[in-house]
């Protein structure tokens, strides 16, 4: 067992919600463990973000503060810019709204020590809403499943402040993806978990993160998803998919299916028929897709247009879905007949 305690660095990219960070701030000067440090890198928040940053730091000189200096903007520019200033060797992503418990560096830095040769190690977390007290749900449990096959269908076993991250390990990876506007941490424990990483995960010690619930995070599981956010999920999907593709089994196979279809049908659900298209074209070309899934997607994205009582866009639809696709006889016909059908 390596005797050094290790330093580690605490990167809290910040936009907006001055008050819940002066409380992710003081719960860090209740750690019982005293080699870390903290860089709040700023995203050009009109709020008192600065200010109270800076008046922690005169507290504890191991918090710092950054602002942004490049585009574009966002939490993976800002947790890249904290990894290339990061003092440290390991590394925690910690949200602006969320709470470190005060045993929660020792008891990391103790599992960092025992078992120095892993790239990251997992630990459990907490969610709650208001206060502390209200916690309850343990997010990090095992169920048996891979954690690749659960990532791919969007069942992420850990959230981003869950892990400890050695510095060189995350570099290697590339850091965050910039420019997404959502699933940044799905993208990133993918780009670990295909990238050669070694890891652990510890869910039988105590949780030690509180992460915050907001009422709004429940949009995303809504229907309704901008076009940006489309986007960054097409992207995401034709990342990975094509890092896996070469070593495709039949269940990397199926989970794929899973999160391309989710992704078409939601653009389906907001009528982009483009990125709908260019997910179900790309699936079908890289044998992601088989002819029962291609026609079963089509169906439901027309089925979506017709609850919103656009029946002649549905129809259009499946006239596109079978131009597209007729280069395909097996497809074609199974289309052609669904959309002649009485």
């Amino acid at each position: 067992m390596n005797s050094e305690k290790p330093l580690i660095s605490i990167i809290i990219p910040s936009f907006n919600r001055a008050d819940l960070l002066g409380e992710t701030l003081e719960a860090l000067l209740h750690q019982d463990y005293s080699e870390w440090e903290a860089i709040v890198v700023d995203d050009g928040s009109k709020e008192r973000n600065e200010e109270i940053t800076s008046e922690y730091s005169r507290k504890d000189e191991r918090i710092r503060f950054i602002k942004r200096d490049k585009k574009p903007g966002g939490a993976p520019v800002c947790r890249n810019i904290g990894i290339q200033n990061a003092k440290g060797a390991y590394l925690i992503f910690l949200d602006s709204d969320d709470l470190l418990l005060p045993f929660t560096l020792s008891q990391r830095a103790g599992i960092i020590m025992k078992e120095p040769g892993l790239d990251y190690w997992v630990f459990p977390m907490l969610t709650f809403r208001n206060t502390p007290e209200d916690a309850g749900f343990l997010w990090n449990i095992e169920n048996g499943e891979p954690d690749l096959k659960r990532f791919l269908r969007l069942d992420a076993p850990w959230q981003t402040s869950g892990p400890v991250w050695r510095k060189e390990a995350a570099a290697r990876i590339g850091g965050f993806t910039e420019g997404l506007a959502c699933w940044q941490d799905v993208d990133f424990h993918l780009k670990a978990l295909t990238g050669g990483l070694k890891g652990n995960k510890y869910y039988s010690l105590r949780p030690d993160v509180l992460y915050r619930q907001h009422d709004t995070q429940s949009i995303s599981q809504t229907e309704i998803s901008s076009p940006e956010k489309l986007r960054s999920r097409q992207r995401i999907f034709f990342t990975h998919a094509n890092s896996l593709i070469p070593v495709m089994t039949p269940g990397t196979k199926s989970d794929l299916q899973i999160l391309g279809g989710n992704i078409a049908i939601g653009a389906a659900k907001t009528l982009n028929s483009g990125i709908c298209f260019s997910v179900i074209r790309f699936g079908m070309k890289n044998g992601i897709f088989n002819p029962g899934n291609v026609i079963t997607l089509t169906v439901i994205a027309s089925l979506y247009l017709l609850r919103l009582n656009r029946i002649s866009l549905s129809g259009r639809y499946i006239d596109r879905m079978t131009r597209t696709f007729r280069q395909d006889n097996n497809i074609g016909k199974h289309l052609y007949l669904k959309s002649t059908e009485k």
